[in-house]
């Protein structure tokens, strides 16, 4: 079985700016949570890819949280072939800066990413409604923040459930993968996407055994075809992560949930609006 990561910040210089030498306030405490500080420390991309497949890890969908960070993804995945690129989207700069963004970045990436939380924004904002309805338009799933977060001058909300099933309604042939999966909020993201055929929960930076039983119970039968494997990397390790997920899903659950769902969420038609 091939595992495809579904989220992973690669160790360059670039990717790690806003960790490091740049480092953003809604990230700092992600390096205490997660134990990452000796993973800060930039190392060639050819390292990191061997390491991925050592683990089994065969691709992986690489974000990054600037123009700059797109353009360094880009590059890198005309490189490697092991690397699914995203582009990250940021309304702060206006609508008119984000949708050219999308437009500059379309043929390139597999989806785009934004996350409302940093922005003070709730997912359903009609500010981020034009990015959504380009998206849309053009057949590109969008990657929205969705779980609880640690930026204690941000509202936690801003990624809650309720929001992204208004978007979901407002957008029903949108592709939406909504990662960390609905983390902190309960159950109800478990009903917005088995509601919407076209919502998938991905799990990046989550292990399972800290995880409400629910999900657990979801990705393993009613939403076994709409959950998706991710390590955020290098919040936690390729092998650790895949180990723990191995253990909590059933063995004929895995293809879907570390390869094809993933699979289906970026390369499938989404399901008409009938």
């Amino acid at each position: 079985m091939k595992i495809i990561d579904g989220r992973v910040r690669l160790r360059t210089e670039q990717l790690l700016k806003t960790w490091t030498t740049e480092l953003k306030p809604y990230f700092k405490e992600y390096i205490g949570w997660y134990h990452m500080k000796d993973r800060l420390i930039p190392i060639p991309v050819d390292e990191q890819i061997k390491d991925a497949n050592n683990a089994g890890i065969d691709k992986m969908v690489v974000a990054g949280s600037s123009k700059q960070d797109n353009d360094h993804i880009i590059e890198l995945a005309k490189q490697y072939k092991e690397i699914i690129p995203i582009a990250s989207i940021n309304i702060e700069d206006g609508v008119h800066s984000a949708l050219t963004e999308i437009n500059r970045c379309n043929k390139k990436v597999a989806a785009f990413h934004i996350s409302p939380f940093i922005v003070k924004m709730n997912a359903n904002d009609k500010m981020f409604y034009p990015v959504y309805g380009m998206c849309e338009l053009l057949n590109k799933p969008i990657i929205v923040h969705g779980s609880l977060h640690f930026w204690r001058d941000s509202y936690m909300w801003h990624g809650h459930p309720r929001y992204l099933d208004e978007v979901a309604v407002d957008f029903p042939e949108l592709k939406i993968i909504i990662s960390h999966g609905g983390n902190g909020f309960g159950p109800p993201v478990l009903a917005v996407a088995q509601r919407h055929p076209n919502v998938y929960l991905e799990f990046s930076a989550l292990r399972p055994k800290y995880m409400a039983p629910e999900f657990i119970q979801a990705a393993n039968t009613y939403l076994k075809k709409k959950c998706i494997f991710g390590t955020d990397y290098p919040l936690i390790e390729f092998k650790e992560q895949i180990d723990l997920w191995k253990y909590a899903l059933r063995e004929e659950n895995w293809e879907f949930f570390f390869q094809q769902n993933i699979l289906n969420a970026f390369y499938n038609d989404p399901v008409p609006n009938d």
